[in-house]
């Protein structure tokens, strides 16, 4: 291992320019403060109030935002739902962020998702729901059309204590292919499975409801969930994700320092510089601890930008994941190795 390592090279020097997308806009940050997480940075520099902050150790799920990253390998989009209360700002460097404000049409329409949880009665005291909203929101981005055990994983990460939930799936079925295939035919469109729903009894439906955001149920209880409307990835970072990707990042703050490095080979240095270093990707565990327990980390590595940490390859003795290998990606790679390899 050489002396000097590359990252103190002055050409190699890492950029502490933070650099992402919200609801499609553009934004930078010189030099952010490692310990501030997604959900501070939205509510307090971008006054997006939507995301809300509920127990803080990413167990309701009210915080919930999707993040989109572009995978060159494979040229595609991946969407993803993170609890914004424990994410780090700096660790969305490259990625595109939307939150509640960010979808729905314009003139501040309601997305479908929004609608069918008004019109299902699937919202009470509302501050679990655009956690909620984002969870569906995310799923129907990656599965434009799922059934409900896709509604059951997406949404474990989600409580609601008013609803008992009932109210939220039922609204939340016309999505599935479920639906699509057995009871929209027979029922002629109708969003509940109950008898004395208002969808079924438009005389029940408040003539006061703004045809803007609660269309007529007598004309059309249930719009149709279309992909194609959907904002498209931000091109700026579809383009540029090489060099986004590519980049060394040091972000200094008065507690702690966020290290980035971008090769197996500059992980191992860091890590020979700093032993007593947390090596982070999710946060989920050490956000509870600094936050809950008063554990004190004065230095962090993300090896999110390392190729071989996020690896998976079929090899002659079996398969092998690397360690920052998401759950959702070891669940499918084994779903597809299941289905395509003999027992």
């Amino acid at each position: 291992m050489p002396n000097q390592p590359p990252f103190d090279d002055p050409e190699l020097r890492p950029s502490s320019t933070l650099v992402f997308f919200v609801n499609g806009k553009k934004v930078t940050e010189e030099n952010p403060d490692p310990a501030t997480t997604l959900l501070t940075f939205l509510r307090t520099k971008l006054r997006l109030c939507g995301t809300k902050l509920g127990c803080g150790e990413g167990g309701c799920g009210a915080c919930t935002v999707m993040v989109s990253r572009f995978l060159r390998a494979e040229a595609r989009v991946e969407h993803l739902s993170v609890n914004a209360c424990l994410a780090p700002v700096v660790a969305m460097h490259g990625l595109a962020v939307t939150t509640v404000e960010g979808i729905g049409g314009a003139g501040g329409r309601l997305h479908a998702v929004q609608l069918r949880l008004a019109e299902g009665h699937g919202s009470q005291c509302g501050f679990c729901t655009p956690g909620i909203v984002m969870s569906m929101y995310t799923l129907l981005r990656n599965k434009p059309v799922p059934n409900m055990e896709d509604i059951d994983t997406y949404f474990q990460g989600n409580l609601c204590r008013c609803t008992g939930y009932r109210p939220i799936l039922e609204s939340l079925k016309p999505f599935t292919d479920q639906w699509a295939a057995t009871v929209l035919p027979e029922k002629g469109g109708a969003g509940c499975s109950r008898e004395d729903c208002c969808q079924k009894n438009p005389s029940k439906t408040s003539s006061t409801s703004s045809p803007e955001k609660l269309p007529p149920t007598d004309s059309d209880p249930i719009l149709p969930y279309s992909p194609s409307q959907e904002p498209i990835f931000p091109p700026e970072l579809q383009l540029n994700s090489f060099a986004l990707d590519s980049q060394q990042l040091l972000f200094k703050g008065p507690w702690m320092e966020w290290h980035r490095p971008t090769s197996l080979l500059h992980l191992l240095e860091l890590r020979q510089k700093h032993p007593g270093a947390k090596v982070v990707v999710g946060n989920t565990e050490l956000g509870v601890e600094v936050k809950f327990k008063h554990c004190d980390y004065p230095v962090y590595i993300c090896p999110a930008a390392v190729k071989e940490m996020s690896e998976i390859r079929s090899t002659q003795a079996g398969v092998r994941f690397g360690a920052s290998t998401t759950l959702s990606a070891l669940e499918a790679e084994c779903d597809r190795l299941a289905e395509e390899m003999p027992q």
